[in-house]
């Protein structure tokens, strides 16, 4: 019974981050969403979507009590607050308040070694067996043992904290410049006063009960909701709101009937910030419609975040859906919104998890519809290779579709793999 309620507290804390537990029967998800388990940084769904090792391990009874009490870990918290407090007058900014903050190297090591060494007991090795494996969300890391994969998920959130500070307070590039950097000018002489400020508040919300690596994630979080990038919380959870009666309009209706399980419509973000929807986005929008008219799929899928221009306020995937039922008298029961992806790359990782996570088969072709060009691109090599470089995977397998407006696609459960270096999408 013990070793039961201690998996249930941190599957809990997983579904209530919004996270797939793909194997986690629906009924004891649903059972156990509303558990008292408490969260990494007190509600904080930034956390739970971009950390989600460590939301687990905060809520497991037994590896929070282990933790807690680990020495060598103990120790390495209170020396980066020693550090912090330290660099009040430290110059250059903002480099020298940044690096106080981050994870060295042999951090990291010191940490990945104490995991282990804690790790030895079957009481806590259940939360990778019961908890970790299922969610899907270290996929990438299936292949490792159980220490194994628990070494590898923390140096992801380590290095995801990391780039959050590096960028969103060091005022680094991001990975994407043009869409994804801070909105703080670094060189500015008050840019210390507001570095002085995060630290003093983040290091104020210490509790006594803390773990080694909740101050560092109340200030990566913080990082992110000063610098408005709280675009993975929105829309949340993905299977509700306008989702929810398309997906009971699939459950009652026959989807074998149809070619293809559904319609994939990428977002093609304006550069124009009055536009709502660039103009290759119009074309695949019509496109689509018709498709859907002919019965081809059950449904139309349109993916995109608020990307273009960097902090735009229209989100594609809804602006997508506004489109098809204003202008071409789609159903809204017939469309699914994958409202988060930013990139190619993630359009394909997004609906992958979407289609899966609703029930769709991965033994059947979703279609793919835009234009030539793009359908050249996402069909070819250098997306491709643009997958592995970014996401470490293909989210899927693509193949010619019945014409040049189309390629098939199905989606890989490798999809669900957290992606530790893009905050705004994880």
């Amino acid at each position: 019974m013990r070793r039961l309620t201690r998996m249930l507290f941190a599957s809990a804390a997983l579904v209530a981050a919004g996270v797939a537990l793909e194997t986690v029967s629906p009924a004891l998800a649903e059972e156990n969403s509303s558990a008292t388990a408490v969260p990494v940084d007190a509600r904080s769904p930034l956390a739970a979507l971009n950390f989600p090792l460590l939301v687990a391990l905060r809520a497991d009874p037994a590896w929070a009590s282990a933790l807690r009490n680990d020495r060598p870990l103990v120790d390495l918290a209170r020396e980066r607050a020693q550090r912090v407090t330290g660099a009040a007058d430290c110059m250059p900014l903002p480099g020298c308040r940044v690096t106080p903050w981050l994870w060295t190297e042999a951090d990291i090591a010191l940490v990945g070694a104490r995991l282990a060494h804690l790790a030895q007991t079957d009481d806590r090795l259940l939360l990778v067996e019961n908890v970790l494996r299922p969610s899907r969300r270290f996929a990438l890391h299936e292949g490792l043992d159980d220490t194994g994969l628990l070494k590898a998920a923390w140096t992801d959130a380590a290095r995801s904290m990391n780039a959050i500070m590096q960028v969103y307070a060091g005022g680094d590039a991001p990975r994407y410049p043009d869409i994804d950097p801070a909105i703080f000018d670094t060189a500015r002489p008050d840019y210390g006063t507001l570095l002085t400020a995060l630290d003093t508040v983040t290091l104020a919300q210490g509790r006594s009960d803390d773990l080694f690596f909740e101050g560092p994630v109340r200030q990566a979080t913080t990082l992110l909701i000063v610098n408005e990038r709280t675009d993975a919380t929105k829309h949340r959870p993905v299977l509700g709101g306008d989702n929810a009666v398309t997906l009971a309009r699939l459950e009652r209706d026959a989807r074998e009937q149809f070619p293809y399980t559904a319609l994939l419509v990428f977002g093609h973000g304006p550069d124009d910030a009055l536009s709502s929807t660039g103009p290759l986005g119009h074309l695949r929008l019509r496109l689509a419609a018709d498709r859907l008219s002919r019965g081809l799929a059950p449904v139309i899928i349109v993916s995109g975040g608020a990307v273009h221009p960097a902090r735009t306020r229209f989100n594609e995937a809804a602006e997508m859906r506004r489109e098809l039922i204003e202008q071409y008298g789609v159903p809204a029961d017939r469309i699914l919104m994958e409202p988060h992806a930013r990139h190619t790359t993630t359009n394909l990782r997004n609906v992958a998890r979407l289609m899966l996570s609703a029930g769709m088969s991965a033994e059947r072709d979703a279609l793919i519809l835009s234009t030539p060009e793009t359908i050249e691109y996402i069909g070819g090599e250098e997306l491709m290779r643009r997958n592995i470089s970014e996401l470490g995977y293909q989210p899927g397998v693509i193949a010619p579709g019945p014409d040049t407006l189309s390629l098939t696609f199905r989606p890989l459960p490798i999809s669900f793999h957290v992606d530790a270096m893009d905050p705004l999408d994880p």
